[in-house]
């Protein structure tokens, strides 16, 4: 469902990702129409999206997909939805998802948000944790990576379950609205063949009247 008929190069997926050649307003109502059209219930479908997006507040990265699927299975909801969920997350939001879950965690905790705000810089973070991880350095890892993730943890929970809730109503509001639409253009179609099959068939009906 969701692959090309010829795959990208990792370098045009790259740039697909940060920068999206068709504009992201198109990119955005490709997804939407992506999601609008899965199979299943409004409920489910939004249920999915919404976990997706959820997920995306936790500071776990290249777990998201795998956590938006879990989460979508425990409330029901749709996992293909979910897994369109986490393109939420991009490196276009990441950044100030990242800040707000760090400025809650601190405040949650106690450390003083506005000055762990003003003192967060994600380069070095990023730098401390590939040190970390490459040369399997547990104490720098809990010295340096520890104090700046452990808060955006804590700060990403309530962020996660607001953020399930203000997409979940939109969504499925929005599909109701967008299958009503497509339910009445589709009557409307049959409606206009039966009209024209019986204008067909009233000219036939003339035809043979004529000739006998």
């Amino acid at each position: 469902m969701f692959r090309r008929r010829v795959p990208l190069s990792f370098i045009h997926r790259t740039r697909e990702y940060f920068w999206p050649r068709a504009g992201f307003r198109r990119a955005l109502t490709y997804l939407w129409h992506r999601l609008a059209r899965m199979p299943g219930s409004h409920s489910a479908i939004a249920a999915g999206f919404a976990s997706g997006v959820a997920v995306s507040f936790l500071p776990l990265n290249g777990l998201h997909f795998l956590l938006a699927a879990l989460l979508a299975w425990m409330v029901r909801g749709n996992i293909l939805a979910s897994a369109l969920g986490t393109f939420v997350g991009n490196p276009w939001t990441f950044p100030p998802m990242w800040l707000a879950s760090y400025w809650l965690g601190r405040l949650m905790l106690g450390e003083g948000a506005d000055h762990g705000a003003q003192a967060l810089e994600f380069s070095a973070v990023f730098h401390a944790l590939w040190h970390g991880i490459r040369h399997l350095d547990m104490p720098h890892l809990v010295e340096n990576v520890w104090p700046v993730w452990w808060p955006m943890f804590v700060g990403g929970i309530p962020l996660a379950v607001l953020s399930w809730f203000a997409f979940y109503l939109p969504i499925r509001r929005a599909m109701v609205g967008y299958h009503h639409v497509r339910g009445l253009r589709r009557l409307e179609k049959l409606a206009a063949r039966a009209r024209q099959q019986q204008a067909v068939e009233e000219q036939a009906a003339a035809v043979k009247e004529r000739e006998q």
